[in-house]
């Protein structure tokens, strides 16, 4: 049943809206409002994604994106603003700008290196300078550093400078799917002793690493981060609309987040991941 308060830290349909039409109140992507509308109360943060084909003007795309954004009806559900891919960011000016317009989180990287940190995908380098000096910028402004795209030096670089909770949107764990994506143990414990939390990705290759997956899939890397001491640092990052419609077999949009809810079978900490947890560091507008 749909009986959950969700809180869903990372989708990419603000960039679908844009590129290919539609709205968020009703359409044929993963989410949207009137599906949202069916659990008891939604709160979706809608990434500004800055894809490669951006780069040569990132801050025109995010712009682009921002307006898409303000140009939707939400009333009946609490959307939020994140930006992932810190390409925007050429001076410390940018992030105020991008405060003014509400982004609550940003991801430095997406699988590539940028001025401020190397991705997941791409040489190991770390943050460098002026992505250090982003990073205190961001937490000056309550702005939360989003760990998901990053290499692993760069995970490490922001932990040892971060002074809020630390949140990984969209990750699994590393120990039951061997991706670089995800997170070791020892990168949730930090996340955990932060005060962050850590999104369940719903992407079939950081579940099981294969093509299909289904629900009993994304509990299992629920489970494991539980066994962590994880209860109250997991939630929701479904990914949807970022996964190219590869998804759990039996989770093919918002609509079908119960399924994986209700297999945790702990009512008090099935409300913790499907909203509390996130909802703790960000708060309702």
């Amino acid at each position: 049943m749909k009986d959950y308060r969700i809180f869903d830290a990372h989708c990419d349909t603000l960039c679908c809206i844009c590129d290919k039409g539609g709205n968020a109140e009703e359409n044929t992507y993963n989410i949207d409002k009137k599906r949202m509308m069916e659990y008891n109360h939604y709160t979706q943060l809608f990434a500004c994604f800055i894809s490669p084909l951006y780069y040569s003007d990132p801050m025109l795309r995010f712009k682009t994106l921002y307006q898409t954004y303000k140009k939707q009806d939400f009333t009946g559900i609490t959307p939020m603003l994140s930006l992932e891919g810190g390409e925007v960011i050429s001076s410390l000016e940018d992030i105020e700008y991008l405060n003014s317009c509400g982004v609550r989180c940003i991801a430095l990287t997406w699988n590539n290196t940028n001025k401020l940190a190397s991705g997941v995908l791409d040489t190991d380098t770390g943050l460098t300078p002026f992505g250090k000096s982003v990073v205190r910028k961001m937490e000056d402004l309550g702005i939360y550093v989003d760990v998901s795209h990053l290499s692993d030096k760069s995970f490490y670089d922001v932990a040892s400078i971060a002074t809020k909770p630390i949140i990984a949107t969209h990750s699994n764990s590393r120990s039951i799917c061997n991706h670089p994506r995800n997170l070791t143990d020892d990168m949730f414990k930090i996340i955990r002793d932060s005060d962050g939390c850590v999104g369940i990705n719903l992407y079939p290759l950081f579940l099981t690493e294969k093509d299909e997956c289904t629900s009993a899939d994304a509990l299992k890397h629920i489970e494991y981060f539980l066994s962590l001491g994880g209860e109250d640092t997991i939630g929701i990052g479904a990914d949807f609309d970022g996964t190219d419609n590869q998804l759990p077999q039996d989770v093919q949009g918002c609509e079908g987040l119960y399924k994986i809810l209700d297999l945790i079978g702990d009512r008090k900490i099935a409300d913790k991941i499907s909203e509390k947890n996130f909802l703790r560091i960000f708060g309702e507008e």
